[in-house]
């Protein structure tokens, strides 16, 4: 299933791989903003700083190396999130191009995936349905539209059975109620359990 191709693209999906880049950076900064408020508030019951460049001041000596070094780890985060990522996407924008032409009457080439790829499973067992699609003769023909369907079953003229009545004829005969006066209107309450 695994090929010997390596992936050159960091970018397969960039909607999707740009969500998870964005929301890693807003968690590191919400991470960031935190923890300098804790450590704000500790220095101000702690220390209790006299003025507002003091309090800067003890914030960068006790924080200030954490901060430079979460603000150099963040490429390196974003990077290897990108990476991660395109084992993902990669191979789903692959399976979707291979629906879509599934979807326009033809029949795609197997697909391999590249080492290290997510969805191998599901990319097997694609394969195994384009193959027995193939060997079976079934070209899958473009889908049809759910308006079109229905429209084929649907008629304005109520449906009859054997014996010549509808069932819109049936169904309100069977609604009436004999007029033979109160004690049918009775036998029917009876039934009632109230």
């Amino acid at each position: 299933m695994t090929g010997g191709k390596r992936r050159h693209q960091m970018f397969a999906d960039r909607k999707i791989q740009g969500a998870l880049l964005a929301h890693t950076a807003i968690y590191w900064f919400y991470c960031l903003f935190s923890v300098t408020l804790v450590a704000v508030c500790w220095i101000i019951f702690t220390k209790q700083p006299e003025t507002s460049a003091e309090l800067f001041t003890q914030l960068w000596f006790n924080c200030g190396p954490a901060l430079l070094g979460s603000v150099l780890l963040l490429p390196l985060v974003l990077l290897d999130c990108l990476r991660l990522s395109s084992r993902f996407a990669g191979p789903m924008v692959r399976m979707q191009r291979v629906m879509r032409e599934m979807a326009a009457g033809e029949t795609p080439a197997a697909f391999t995936l590249r080492p290290g790829d997510y969805w191998t499973e599901f990319a097997e067992n694609m394969n195994i349905v384009m193959q027995r699609l193939s060997e079976a003769g079934a070209q899958p023909s473009p889908i049809q539209s759910p308006t079109s369907a229905i429209s084929e079953f649907a008629t304005d003229e109520p449906q009859s059975d054997a014996t010549g009545f509808d069932s819109e004829t049936q169904l309100a005969s069977s609604l009436v109620a004999p007029a033979d006066g109160e004690d049918d209107a009775q036998s029917i309450y009876s039934d009632l359990s109230i």
